[in-house]
């Protein structure tokens, strides 16, 4: 089975409305999918703003076609 690493980095800026993107990485197995989110998850205040990261270990499905990928 594949997995991949969803990864959700939120930007909060005063008087602004949030900011959220989202990166997905493969990965062959579970584990190794795992130990990579353990190193991901972290956040950065600073006066005005804040930077959060969100991960999670997905089952990737298999479509054989990549329609909803973006570059």
């Amino acid at each position: 089975m594949k997995y991949v690493l969803l990864i959700v980095l939120t930007i909060n800026i005063t008087n602004q409305d949030s900011k959220d993107i989202e990166l997905r990485i493969p990965y062959e197995n579970k584990e190794e999918c795992l130990k990579a989110s353990k190193k991901i998850d972290f956040s950065f205040k600073f006066p005005g703003k804040n930077i959060t990261t969100k991960s999670e270990c997905i089952l990737k499905e298999d479509n054989n076609s990549d329609e909803n990928i973006e570059t």
